[in-house]
């Protein structure tokens, strides 16, 4: 079924997650992580509870909700990156196109890093989720240089990769600079600082 031709009863589950996600990263923000609850959430947005959980398994999956999308994105944009381009310059161009995708959920994401701030626990979550993301990293650019698994080279360049992308997100979200101006000049930096 084509975007254009939903249905009412889908459209409808799409806008009571979306609300869902908003009124909790919203209470998140204003009382911390660990001091809300999913009742808080649900009555925020003026469903049960019950209604919370066909949506999300906990309070935590309503945070990290859709968070995998961009590294996932980063993964056929990289592979797409002309052969001339080094793996180090073919990710800066791959993460630098990507950033604009962002834009749109600027306050959902500083909201997620005033959630994670809050809370040991996420934390510790957010920590997973870095290792977890380079790691697709890793294995993308072991595919972009023919290996059948992520060598010592390909762990490394993820890592500074990501890194990077980190630097960027956070300088961004404190600047009206535009994300794919500044992950361009992060990359760029670090061969000067290096030699």
């Amino acid at each position: 079924m084509a975007r254009g031709d939903r249905s009412p009863r889908g459209e409808h589950a799409d806008r009571t997650r979306a609300a869902l996600v908003e009124a909790a990263l919203n209470l998140f923000s204003a009382n911390g992580y660990d001091q809300t609850t999913t009742d808080n959430i649900a009555e925020a947005v003026g469903v049960s509870p019950r209604t919370f959980f066909r949506y999300f398994p906990t309070k935590e999956s309503v945070l990290f909700f859709g968070e995998y999308d961009f590294i996932h994105a980063f993964s056929a944009v990289y592979l797409g990156r002309d052969e001339t381009l080094s793996d180090y310059e073919a990710m800066a161009e791959a993460f630098a196109v990507l950033a604009p995708s962002l834009k749109r959920i600027r306050k959902r994401i500083a909201q997620y890093q005033e959630a994670v701030a809050s809370s040991l626990v996420l934390l510790g979550r957010e920590r997973r989720n870095h290792e977890a993301n380079r790691e697709t990293v890793a294995k993308v650019i072991a595919e972009r240089r023919g290996l059948p698994s992520p060598d010592g080279e390909c762990w490394l360049l993820a890592s500074v990769g990501m890194l990077l992308v980190e630097r960027a997100l956070n300088e961004w979200l404190s600047t009206t600079r535009g994300l794919d101006d500044i992950i361009r000049q992060e990359f760029a930096a670090l061969p000067r600082v290096v030699k």
